[in-house]
């Protein structure tokens, strides 16, 4: 009998029926997630193996395949929907894949490591099983905290490519991504786009905004998966627009009285003004053997955009000073990178300090111990290429690199 199942009152005529008990249960058990997937429409398509979210015409949709829905139990798709709804509520479906196989394939795994570790299992919701064969009775999807990975769990997808880039580096098999034996996945990521992303996330983090401000809206879900959620709904800009605020316009406020200029306000005799000179920023590359040639290569990117708004001095450290202090007023195709040992902030400092530079900017995966606080230097901003590190101290401010040059402050 289609849709059969132990758990349910009695076996549903149709999807439509089973969908109603569906959205009954999130209703009662579930508030969170009910929300959310109002904000969807829902879209049967048989070109799909399971179930997956898509964005089109900037709206949200739930597509899915009526005969895999047909192999779960009651459960299990109360598991998968409430899946799919993490991956929209942290903002998955709004990151474009990238195009090469064995990228995607990394990517598809990271994001769902990063939700399936949120979900919690009981009689009421469980991962889906593998209906035949020897694998019988194992769970379809991924679990950070079991083999082969052995992760920890609750980190976000940026940091799950990060680990499995290093397993797979290091020539370790990190899966197909179709949990244990394979059998298909739980669900389907093609339809995630950056595409309208931007529309999309704001309403996501609207309707986020609204569930925080109700009284239950949240429903049963524990206080450190809400602190997630919440926690991925923070709006990411490009980084240098970070730097351009933050650095605003990078001259000093000292001027001097001149007669070359007429005064704005009174215009001539009076005399207008004119301002001394340029702050100069100094930047400071970490070459220690923590930050991997990639990262420096990122990081050259970074300091000639930097350039381009304004002339800086750039420096590069690890345990200790390497080199002389370079004028970086142009763009430069490549750089000696000097160091690869350990790391050392407090060198750094004491060259700002002594230089008197007005602002220091460390670009660093932030491994290495607190440095003393500065007198001199006024505004300390932390470039960070891991997303998972924070800075060292808690003063200054920061702003993360991610894998796509969007930084977000940390």
């Amino acid at each position: 009998m289609p849709y059969a199942d132990l758990g349910s009152p009695k076996a549903y005529k149709d999807f439509e029926e089973r969908w109603t008990w569906i959205i009954t249960f999130m209703v009662l058990e579930d508030m969170f997630v009910h929300e959310i997937l109002m904000m969807m429409e829902k879209r049967p398509n048989k070109a799909i193996g399971t179930m997956g979210v898509a964005i089109t015409d900037s709206k949200l949709h739930l597509i899915y395949n009526p005969e895999f829905v047909n192999t779960l139990t009651d459960p299990e798709l109360r598991w998968v929907v409430t899946h799919e709804i993490y991956h929209v509520a942290l903002h998955h479906c709004c990151v474009r894949l990238p195009e090469r196989p064995e990228d995607r394939k990394l990517y598809n795994i990271a994001a769902d490591l990063a939700i399936n570790c949120l979900i919690p299992q009981d009689a009421n919701r469980c991962m889906p099983k593998h209906k035949d064969g020897p694998e019988k009775g194992k769970d379809i999807g991924l679990l950070p905290t079991k083999e082969p990975y052995n992760f920890p769990d609750k980190q976000s997808m940026e940091q799950y490519v990060l680990l499995l880039r290093d397993m797979k580096d290091k020539g370790k098999d990190i899966g197909d991504g179709t949990g244990a034996g394979g059998g298909g996945g739980i669900d389907n990521h093609d339809g995630w786009t950056d595409a309208d992303a931007e529309i999309i996330k704001q309403e996501i983090r609207n309707k986020i905004e609204q569930i925080s401000k109700r009284e239950n809206g949240w429903g049963h879900m524990p206080g450190d998966v809400q602190q997630i959620i919440q926690a991925a709904q923070k709006s990411s800009v490009r980084w240098w627009k970070y730097l351009r605020h933050h650095l605003g316009n990078l001259v000093t406020s000292k001027v001097e009285s001149t007669f070359k200029k007429p005064n704005r306000r009174y215009g001539y005799p009076y005399c207008g003004t004119k301002r001394l000179h340029t702050d100069r920023k100094l930047v400071a590359i970490d070459t220690s053997g923590s930050v991997g040639d990639e990262d420096l290569s990122h990081f050259l990117a970074e300091v000639n955009r930097l350039a381009e708004l304004q002339p800086v001095d750039l420096v590069m450290f690890d345990q200790a000073i390497q080199g002389k202090i370079i004028p970086f007023d142009r763009k430069r195709a490549r750089l000696d990178f000097k160091g690869r040992g350990g790391t050392a902030f407090t060198p750094v400092f004491k060259l700002a300090e002594q230089r008197r530079y007005q602002s220091l900017i460390v670009l660093t995966d932030g491994q290495a111990e607190e440095p003393p606080k500065p007198h001199h230097v006024k505004d300390v901003l932390w470039v960070l290429t891991d997303p998972s590190q924070k800075p060292p101290c808690d003063w200054g401010q920061r702003v993360h690199i991610t894998l796509k040059g969007v930084g977000q402050p940390a």
